[in-house]
């Protein structure tokens, strides 16, 4: 489908925040990796970054999330923010207007909605940076965690993950998203903590491959994209990030009928993953093998300092 996208100008790596940025505690940071994993890259510089935002009928947030995101991006990064308005039925696409009179954003706007993995895509193809980096528009993550995703990156991880150590989402959508997690494991011996987090950052060409053919689990994107990920044999990163609150507004897969419906559709969609890989093994070609549990990592790294998956 077409989009509307309209082009501004790059934040000059010069600019410096106005207000001082509270200090990150230096977290521990676990790498994981498949023992036939590809050769890892040399240590590069993320000098350049685009900052994706979906966002579906987010007017009470998006202005105060991507002031936030504005004020606190990181330091002598040229950072550009681009919002995927996905078909938004409020006062969205008007604040996003407003919003591109004071910062430099793009935005590109789906006429018909895309979902949430499908808004990730459309993002994901209009990126121009070397880099990437994801986020969401209700508010529950700090963008002053992004200079830690970048460092694990600038230490030669091909994706870096924001794992949320104490999720501030209601019970029951952090019982699914534990459940989901257990699926992974049991059906691809697959062990990330958190691998639906919406906070990541990575090189875009790897992730534009790797998200091309993540076409099953719409709603719970990130878990199929983590599944085929590992299957490429990519190394990742976790680094624990702070969770917040919502800033405003009700999730969009609040009520309990929702969040049945939607685990029951992303579950139909998981065993059609299984399906893929299992058939791919009765055909003759071998399932790279998954990451263990993260705790048996064969390295550690020192770092300084829904309208989404459940």
């Amino acid at each position: 489908m077409s989009a509307d996208a309209q082009d501004l100008p790059f934040l000059s790596p010069e600019f410096e925040p106005s207000a001082e940025v509270a200090p990150v505690e230096t977290p521990e940071v676990r790498a994981t990796s498949s023992p036939s994993r590809r050769a890892r890259p040399p240590v590069v510089r993320v000098d350049e970054l685009t900052l994706i935002v979906p966002s579906h009928n987010e007017a009470e947030s998006i202005r105060h999330v991507l002031r936030e995101c504005w004020a606190d991006r990181p330091r002598g990064v040229a950072m550009q923010i681009l919002v995927v308005d996905d078909a938004s039925t409020d006062d969205t696409p008007k604040i996003l207007r407003e919003l591109q009179s004071e910062f430099p954003i793009r935005v590109i706007r789906n006429p018909v909605s895309r979902g949430f993995g499908g808004a990730l895509k459309v993002g994901i193809a209009n990126t121009r940076t070397r880099w990437v980096a994801f986020t969401d528009a209700d508010g529950q993550y700090d963008p002053r965690d992004l200079p830690i995703l970048l460092a694990v990156l600038e230490s030669g991880n091909e994706l870096a993950l924001g794992w949320r150590t104490q999720r501030a989402d209601p019970f029951v959508r952090t019982a699914i998203s534990v459940g989901f997690r257990g699926l992974l494991f049991l059906f691809f011996h697959h062990a990330a903590h958190d691998p639906t987090t919406s906070l990541r950052a990575g090189r875009t060409e790897t992730i534009r491959n790797v998200a091309a053919r993540t076409r099953y689990m719409n709603g719970s994107f990130w878990n199929e994209f983590m599944v085929r990920w590992r299957a490429e044999n990519y190394s990742f990163a976790e680094v624990p990030v702070r969770h917040l609150p919502r800033y405003q507004g009700k999730s969009k897969v609040a009520a309990r009928s929702v969040i049945s419906k939607v685990s029951a559709q992303q579950f139909i969609a998981l065993l059609r993953v299984w399906r893929e890989f299992h058939r791919d093994a009765t055909n003759g070609t071998s399932l790279p093998a998954l990451a263990g549990d993260p705790a048996e990592s064969d390295h550690q790294l020192p770092v300084t300092g829904p309208f989404s998956s459940p």
